[in-house]
């Protein structure tokens, strides 16, 4: 009966000796097999500025590397050398399937003087493309350029996309400044608006204003210092 036992403890450990081996056989085996695959396919989102060649070429993965050989973070680094890269989030699947996902700057506006793009975030991008934003066409004094940059960062994105071009001008009185702040609007659908930087945020209520002038076009003041006060004069 005592043999019996022993052999039938020792039947029991070479099983349990079987099943650890054969685990770290397969374990091995997958991690050798995952850590070994190449990337199957890249997935690229959030890009508008950007081209996915421009995004392969600089995190380097244009051929098709080992996908879990790659540090995540070094390619974030190297994506948010990028311009209009603002921040990065990287996928890995065990299926092989890369995702990354581009969080881009959104350009407000352009100034044709130092020719750079002034972002939403205040990066400023030196650059000859104007993607479409509205174009600032002559010299701001340093604080009011700064003032400036707050102002339409802030603004509703649908009303920043109808102004064509932004001039600085002062509003003057024989030689006397009446106000410095003041700036000059031509927009895509034929008006032209006169808006200081205090009443900017009238902006905003473009749209409301736009749709109770028929079909008529002309000069909007919105720089009154009186409250909500409005004046539109027709061409």
């Amino acid at each position: 009966m005592k043999n019996e036992k022993v052999k039938m403890k020792r039947k029991l450990k070479l099983h349990n000796v079987i099943i650890v081996c054969l685990f770290l056989f397969i374990f091995s085996f997958l991690f050798y097999y995952f850590y070994q695959m190449p990337i199957k396919n890249i997935i690229i989102t959030g890009t508008t500025h950007l081209t996915d060649q421009e995004i392969i070429e600089t995190a380097e993965i244009r051929h098709y590397p080992k996908l879990f050989q790659m540090s995540s973070r070094e390619m974030k680094d190297k994506l948010k050398t990028l311009s209009y890269v603002e921040d990065v989030q990287i996928k890995k699947s065990l299926w092989g399937r890369l995702t990354i996902l581009i969080k881009e700057e959104i350009p407000v506006f352009y100034n044709r003087t130092d020719e750079h793009i002034v972002c939403q975030s205040g990066k400023i991008i030196k650059s000859q493309e104007l993607h479409g934003v509205p174009i600032l066409i002559n010299y701001v004094p340093d604080e009011l350029y700064r003032r400036l940059i707050s102002e339409i960062k802030a603004m509703n994105m649908e009303v920043l996309a109808l102004i064509s071009e932004i001039e600085y001008q002062p509003w003057k009185s024989e030689d006397i400044v009446v106000d410095d702040t003041r700036f000059f609007l031509r927009m895509n659908d034929g008006n032209v608006i006169y808006v200081n930087l205090i009443n900017w945020t009238k902006l905003n209520n473009y749209m409301t204003i736009y749709s109770t002038l028929g079909n008529a076009k002309g000069v909007l003041q919105l720089d009154s210092s009186l409250g909500n006060g409005i004046t539109f004069t027709p061409f």
